[in-house]
């Protein structure tokens, strides 16, 4: 494998990952797939938000340091180049914006939840 590949495609995963990582950072202490185990704005849905994102950040931060290629299939890093940097970052921390295939959403109005990501039970 040619070294720049390797390492676009693992400075893009990179990327993803560390978006995602911040992400849960920003909303910590609120989780859409808490709010039907606890009210919003509660000391409990806080706290399990804050386990749940807590175990994210932490699995979010060891995928961005471990290279794509031990988890990924050649197929999927290929799709991976075609698309920029800043965007992968984007896809990572702030996936609302986004569709199922990567286009900008045409339908985000003010209500649109910001906490969610792909890995969210409930979608948008």
């Amino acid at each position: 494998m040619r070294a720049a590949k390797f390492f676009e495609e693992y400075a893009k995963h990179t990327a993803l990952n560390l978006g995602q990582a911040l992400q849960g950072l920003r909303y910590l202490t609120s989780h859409p797939d808490v709010d039907t185990r606890a009210p919003r704005g509660t000391l409990q849905h806080a706290l399990l938000s804050t386990a749940l994102r807590a175990r994210r950040v932490a699995n979010d931060l060891l995928f961005a340091a471990i290279p794509p290629h031990w988890h990924h299939t050649p197929e999927e890093l290929v799709g991976m180049t075609s698309i920029s940097l800043r965007r992968w970052f984007q896809y990572g921390y702030c996936a609302w914006r986004f569709t199922d295939t990567g286009e900008p959403r045409t339908d985000l109005d003010a209500h649109v939840d910001r906490r969610w990501d792909p890995r969210c039970q409930t979608r948008p």
